[in-house]
């Protein structure tokens, strides 16, 4: 009897419920939502404000092995990301060794702030393509 109910135990602590990402911190692996191409499609801004007329070449493209490229008006830049998740926020992928930081909205990426420094207006990037 104690080897069944020590079977179960294992079976119980092998279920795949227990080995779940965290309710909120640093994630291990990069929800699938998050992955691929992303193009900044224009601003959303706080009342009262406008968006700038200006449109922006932005695309950036984030790997599951937690690597991301970004290009800004052909400008390339390479490095890793991480991805935090929030007890009642979006997740949040921020650059490493930059202060960008984008929460994922719905189906879009938001863009408001680049470390303390927060945005009147924010940058909206949506799915690029079909590798989204």
């Amino acid at each position: 009897m104690a080897i069944t109910a020590g079977a179960w135990l294992m079976a119980a602590l092998a279920a795949p419920g227990a080995a779940a990402e965290p309710d909120y911190g640093e994630l291990a692996t990069v929800p699938a939502a998050m992955l691929g191409s992303w193009k900044m499609v224009g601003e959303r801004c706080e009342e009262g404000e406008t968006p700038s007329a200006k449109r922006v070449d932005a695309l950036i493209r984030f790997e599951p092995d937690f690597t991301y490229e970004l290009t800004v008006e052909g400008w390339t830049s390479r490095g890793r990301y991480r991805v935090d998740r929030f007890r009642d926020a979006p997740l949040r992928i921020q650059l490493a060794g930059t202060l960008y930081e984008f929460d994922l909205v719905g189906d879009r990426l938001e863009n408001w702030s680049e470390g303390d420094a927060v945005y009147l207006c924010g940058r909206i990037f949506e799915r690029a393509g079909r590798d989204g």
